[in-house]
């Protein structure tokens, strides 16, 4: 039985929003303001699921498992319910500093922060941060064993304390330097939840405001450089 056709028991569709699985529920449930409403039903079950819900091959389900972009790993992993989530791994350790004399842009996501985003969001009610958890994964048999992803696969391998450890594709930091690696084989890390695909769901962009500058010779937008200044008390 391949893992499509697996991914077919149990899952009951229907025209009820109600019987719908989480992860559509809430998708379904997006507005021009808010991703979700205050005191949304959907989001405890759909949280549930982020953290717990078994991960399946991607293979059928999604062409993307390596999310492709940006500076650090990021993928998607696939449910057996057809969701999907964004897993950001742990990096370092919570209470490690970064380096003050390093490149301001040298530093590596982390996860808890992705975690924290999402209930400081809530706090101050704006709901436009999805839904967030972390959870402890198998790097074997949750992403290894399972994936479609050759490139990914590829860079799969186990350090000399026996860890088993991986460093995907990306621009900055996906290299056997700064390989994530399992306790021997568990890793902690972020799962969110996805938005609809934009063939889906139409949807436009803006670039932030906040954005920073990756370049040493070109500076940040106007906003940003504002924000430095009023923290250094230069103006």
């Amino acid at each position: 039985m391949s893992a499509s056709q697996e991914a077919d028991k149990g899952v009951q569709w229907t025209s009820s929003v109600d019987r719908l699985p989480p992860w559509r529920r809430f998708q379904l449930g997006i507005s021009r303001w808010q991703l979700y409403s205050h005191r949304d039903p959907v989001t405890e079950p759909l949280a549930q699921q982020l953290a717990t819900h078994r991960i399946v091959s991607a293979g059928e389900t999604s062409a993307r498992l390596q999310k492709s972009g940006g500076t650090q790993l990021k993928l998607v992993m696939s449910f057996s319910n057809y969701g999907e989530a964004l897993f950001k791994p742990m990096k370092q350790e919570r209470d490690e500093e970064t380096n003050y004399n390093l490149y301001y842009f040298s530093d590596f996501e982390r996860h808890n922060a992705e975690v924290a985003a999402f209930h400081l969001d809530r706090v101050l009610g704006y709901r436009r941060v999805p839904p967030v958890v972390g959870r402890l994964v198998d790097v074997v048999s949750e992403i290894k064993d399972i994936t479609t992803d050759l490139k990914l696969a590829q860079t799969f391998f186990t350090s000399p304390v026996g860890s088993v450890c991986f460093y995907g594709k990306c621009s900055y930091y996906c290299s056997t330097e700064h390989a994530v690696c399992g306790r021997p084989r568990l890793l902690e890390a972020s799962l969110a939840a996805m938005l609809p695909d934009v063939s889906l769901e139409a949807r436009r962009s803006w670039r932030s405001p906040w954005r920073r500058s990756y370049s040493r010779s070109k500076l940040a937008s106007g906003c940003f450089r504002l924000l430095l200044l009023d923290v250094s008390g230069d103006y």
